[in-house]
């Protein structure tokens, strides 16, 4: 991979794991309901941080050192040469893929802009796969409602199949012309139009189901949609 710029002390700050844990388990041990109520006050407060700002009106290119990535349990350490995608569930064709095979694709390139729950914004470009080629490929079945992205890091998140497809969702493989694993090399999920949470890095497997089974910040009272400025 190519070398990547250092990050800023302030970028390396407000991604520090560390201090996200420190408001995660108070946050945690609220009782479902207040959990939730407290997400949605959140979330409405950061938005008018965010606007306050002017964070809402930057669509430049984030300078690379700037760059936001916040990863709860830290990178995992994906081992590219041995890296496979796995498309399942309720399939015709289940499919495995390399990395090497996933980049002979038919690609998109496009400039994404990611925006952060917690207000911070990435403008960025990003190279990869189209998620509804993969689901063609592999053969989705008629009852598919929903799809299951599971991370190298144990993280999973999940999304309806009709959004992924109306917002033009994407495997990525390459952050500004380069694999950065901070931000989910070999291979994440660019979501447009979503909160970043729900941008899933390193994925290894998409489970496509019937269902609407929530993802792992959802199930503890995170927007489940999570639409940039939505609450539900």
């Amino acid at each position: 991979m190519t070398e990547l710029p250092k990050k800023t002390f302030w970028t390396r700050l407000k991604t520090n794991r560390h201090l996200l844990r420190l408001a995660y388990y108070p946050w945690v041990a609220l009782p479902p309901r207040a959990r939730r109520a407290a997400s949605i006050a959140a979330v409405w407060w950061l938005q008018v941080f965010k606007h306050a700002r002017g964070i809402h009106r930057r669509w430049e290119p984030t300078p690379p050192s700037k760059m936001f990535s916040l990863s709860f349990w830290g990178v995992p350490q994906v081992d590219v040469a041995t890296y496979t995608l796995t498309v399942d569930g309720s399939v015709e064709h289940p499919t495995a893929l390399t990395l090497a095979e996933l980049q002979d694709l038919p690609a998109v390139e496009r400039d994404v802009t990611l925006d952060c729950v917690g207000g911070s914004r990435n403008n960025c470009t990003m190279r990869g796969v189209p998620f509804a080629d993969l689901m063609d490929r592999a053969g989705a079945k008629e009852e598919v409602f929903t799809a299951i992205f599971h991370c190298a890091d144990g993280f999973l998140t999940t999304h309806p199949v009709r959004d992924l497809l109306a917002d033009g969702a994407f495997m990525a493989y390459a952050t500004n012309g380069v694999g950065d694993r901070d931000h989910g090399y070999p291979l994440r999920l660019v979501a447009p139009g979503k909160y970043g949470y729900k941008w899933a890095k390193w994925v290894v497997r998409i489970e496509l189901v019937a269902g609407s089974p929530k993802g792992y910040w959802e199930q503890r009272g995170m927007p489940d949609r999570a639409r940039v400025g939505d609450t539900r």
